[in-house]
């Protein structure tokens, strides 16, 4: 197994995956980058924001955890991002 693929297989930490989110956004606003390109790019960010999104809920709900220990803090709905907008 290449390192490449093993990169695949373990999802980002956040840092890695806003890094890389960077990256992708200067590459997209390169005129020298191709549809295909583009196109690959573009799903590899949304795979990233999702899994950012996810790492984003579980730390509000952490958090809420702890603001509130004697509760059980409701889960983290998926419409509602606590006013953090990805995308």
């Amino acid at each position: 197994m290449s390192a490449r693929s093993s990169q695949k297989a373990a999802a980002p930490s956040f840092r890695q995956a806003t890094t890389r989110l960077e990256e992708i956004v200067a590459r997209l606003d390169s005129p020298d980058t191709e549809l295909e390109e583009m196109i690959t790019l573009a799903e590899e960010g949304m795979r990233l924001i999702r899994s950012s999104r996810k790492i984003l809920e579980e730390a509000e709900l952490k958090i809420q955890q702890l603001e509130h220990p004697d509760t059980q803090a409701p889960k983290a709905d998926d419409d509602d991002h606590g006013g953090f907008s990805l995308i």
